[in-house]
């Protein structure tokens, strides 16, 4: 049983997005408090910044990519939901994609940041690639494909669609931010 203190508390919030990850509840279940919103949209900036710390030139460069991917998120996200008449959603909305997203960048720290220190200045791919790094590699591919589950869980309960729909719409958003981002911070 849960005492009064824990419902409210931070392991709660924390509980509920893992719940919409687990396609336990939805973004309808977030609530649409301004304290829930900030909370996850921190969690999800400082998760994002130690997930692309690795790999950046820079402060800037992280900086830069995370609010890219801020305004493609809340700028499509909006879109979709004017389109369909439901932009009454969009916080929350918003909320269970930074709650969740968060808690996705999170498992995917460790990962990152071993493919970064085994490859970490490699100019080209070497005739081998070490264990450690295709280890991480394949987790987080893994994680990819549940972000486009999860991502497409919670799009399909903010936009009243069939699943298949969420998870088309997450992976043509994943397309589209990718292409973006690979525009705007090219690969050297």
């Amino acid at each position: 049983m849960m005492r009064n203190h824990e419902q409210r508390g931070l392991p709660a919030v924390i509980r509920l997005f893992f719940d919409i990850a687990m396609h336990r509840k939805g973004p309808q279940d977030v609530p649409a408090a301004r304290g829930v919103f900030m909370f996850a949209l921190g969690a999800y900036l400082l998760a994002g910044a130690a997930a692309l710390w690795p790999t950046a030139s820079g402060t800037r460069e992280v900086f830069g990519q995370l609010m890219l991917d801020l305004v493609l998120m809340v700028v499509l996200c909006a879109a979709l939901l004017a389109l369909t008449g439901r932009a009454a959603r969009l916080g929350q909305t918003l909320a269970a994609l930074f709650g969740t997203g968060a808690l996705l960048s999170a498992a995917a720290l460790p990962f990152v940041w071993l493919l970064a220190a085994t490859l970490g200045g490699v100019e080209t791919m070497p005739e081998s690639i070490p264990p450690a790094a295709a280890l991480s590699s394949i987790a987080l591919f893994g994680l990819l494909l549940a972000s486009l589950l999860v991502t497409g869980h919670i799009l399909r309960h903010a936009l009243d669609w069939s699943y298949a729909g969420g998870v088309m719409a997450a992976t043509a958003y994943f397309a589209l931010s990718t292409f973006v981002f690979r525009s705007v911070f090219p690969v050297s």
